[in-house]
């Protein structure tokens, strides 16, 4: 029995070893060939695109500076143009007739301080004189006044009283007379009459001449005429026009008896002490004007006159000179909008510039970013941009964020200067650099914007990670001379990489092709990629 065992424990044996002596050669013979790569440790950037365009730096619309017709133009559309460089010349016959004006204005302000000067201290220091004089002058009529006011009303009173007397009196005299010369008028005119009738019948009967008959008519009007002025006379006493004077006499009297009344020499008295009064009070202002030397204020302000004509002067002569239109800036002239012969307007009034003129040293990329987007971005961000004409990453800088939201879009404008120092080589073999003429206005620009940023992301070959779903995959990966499948988890592909969220280490050598060949465990022989 015994030795049964031992002879089964020597077969087993002698099989075990004949059986690796087989199995080794075929196990290095079945190894599968492998390439394989060690994660990538980067910095992953992310980032937002927009897009837009390129604006000069400034695009500035040239006017006339005072409104005209154009008499000249020196540039022409394309033309290079630098500041103050001279673009064209428009009327100025207004301006000139105004700097005239302002000549002449100037002339009369300057004639004014020489009069001035030579005279206001004379005609202030004279109105104190005449001032002194006015006062003594008042102060005699009121002492004047005071002792003949109430003696000269009285005799007034006398004078009225007087003169009415005498007014009835005339007018009873001229009333006695006017009856007696109607009287007398009338007994003229009746002989005159009677005369009359009986001459004109003997003239009718040829008894006496023309001339006698003519001679009795005469003496017939002339009595007529005396009768109706005695008639008219006398009619002045019925109606009472002819008691006028007598009236006008009383109401003078009556006038007179009240001033006396209300002792109206008082109201004279106070009317002289009144004047006497001003006068001081002039007198205290010329006194004053002289103290403070007033000529001299007066002198300054036709100083002030003429510094102010001379501005007006000034202003005018600028206006002939803004004629002449100049380039405000730098550039290149992009349009020539009117012709020599049309009228140019001036900034303020509506109408075509006389030339566009755009700054072509520095470009900025104008575009659009929604509301939603505005809080990742600030001024001084650094943006790259690429442009339609083939330029790529350019860094330019933010520069300007509109204030406002544009209506019906809910977008913000947003500007980026390009570095003025961009240009390109004109050829490979020159050494002098150009404007890059691919860079202009108008072009399309593509702006990425950075968002965020993640330091050390493994990124593996795209081709490693085998069955992804649901954010997972699988890859192989060597330990050993064995590949070992493992479960990773992903996130975002870069290209030809992706990226693995799952812990690795920089040394696991992972399998990048013939993975449809591999299971866990399967022998491999690792080739380096």
């Amino acid at each position: 029995m015994k030795t049964k065992y031992i002879i089964v424990l020597l077969m087993t044996i002698i099989i075990f070893y004949a059986s690796a002596i087989d199995v080794n050669p075929q196990e290095t013979e079945s190894n599968i060939s492998v390439k394989v790569e060690t994660p990538r440790k980067v910095t992953i950037v992310s980032e937002k695109t927009y897009n837009g365009h390129l604006q000069p730096r400034a695009e500035v619309k040239v006017y006339a500076n005072i409104s005209g017709k154009i008499v000249n133009l020196n540039a022409v559309a394309g033309q290079t143009v630098a500041k103050g460089d001279v673009l064209a010349q428009s009327s100025a016959r207004q301006a000139s007739i105004a700097a005239i004006k302002a000549e002449v204005a100037l002339s009369v302000a300057k004639s004014q301080l020489t009069t001035t000067e030579a005279n206001a201290q004379t005609r202030v220091e004279t109105q104190l004189v005449t001032a002194k004089e006015s006062v003594a002058e008042a102060e005699a009529k009121l002492e004047e006044t005071i002792s003949l006011a109430e003696m000269r009303i009285r005799n007034k009173l006398v004078e009225a009283r007087s003169t009415l007397k005498v007014a009835e009196s005339n007018y009873e005299r001229a009333k006695i007379s006017s009856e007696k010369g109607l009287e007398r008028a009338k007994t003229e005119f009746t002989k005159t009459t009677s005369d009359f009738e009986r001459d004109k019948e003997l003239h009718t009967q040829e008894l006496i001449s023309d001339s006698a008959y003519e001679a009795s008519e005469t003496r017939y009007k002339l009595g007529k005429s005396r009768y109706e002025e005695a008639v008219a006379a006398a009619d002045q006493f019925k109606d009472g026009s002819a008691k006028l004077t007598v009236e006008k006499a009383r109401a003078e009297l009556i006038v007179a008896q009240k001033i006396v009344e209300s002792q109206g020499w008082e109201r004279e008295i106070a009317a002289a002490e009144s004047k006497v009064t001003q006068a001081k009070s002039n007198l205290i202002t010329a006194q004053k004007l002289v103290e403070a030397k007033s000529w001299e204020r007066e002198i300054a302000i036709a100083k002030s006159a003429v510094s102010e004509a001379e501005e007006q002067l000034k202003l005018a002569q600028e206006h002939v000179n803004d004629a002449v239109v100049t380039s405000p800036i730098d550039g290149v002239i992009a349009k020539r909008h009117l012709e020599v012969g049309e009228y140019a307007k001036s900034a303020s009034t509506p109408g075509e510039p006389i030339f566009t003129v755009v700054a072509m040293d520095v470009l900025k990329a104008v575009w659009t970013v929604p509301i939603s987007d505005i809080n990742i971005i600030k001024n001084g961000n650094m943006v790259l941009i690429s442009t339609s004409s083939g330029i790529q990453n350019i860094v330019a800088t933010i520069d300007y964020i509109s204030p406002t939201v544009k209506q019906g879009e809910n977008t913000v404008i947003v500007h980026a200067t390009l570095p003025k120092s961009l240009q390109l080589l004109a050829d490979t073999d020159s050494t002098a650099p150009t404007q890059n003429s691919a860079l202009k206005p108008g072009v399309s620009a593509t702006i990425s914007i950075k968002t965020g940023e993640r330091k050390n992301v493994s990124l593996l070959p795209r081709r490693s990670v085998i069955n992804i779903q649901n954010g997972k995959g699988y890859i192989f990966v060597v330990e050993g001379n064995v590949a070992r499948a493992k479960e990773v988890n992903v996130g975002g592909v870069y290209g030809s990489e992706i990226e693995v969220n799952t812990r690795l280490t920089q040394a696991s050598q992972v399998i990048v092709d013939n993975q449809h060949l591999l299971k866990d465990g399967t022998p491999v022989s690792a080739i380096r990629d």
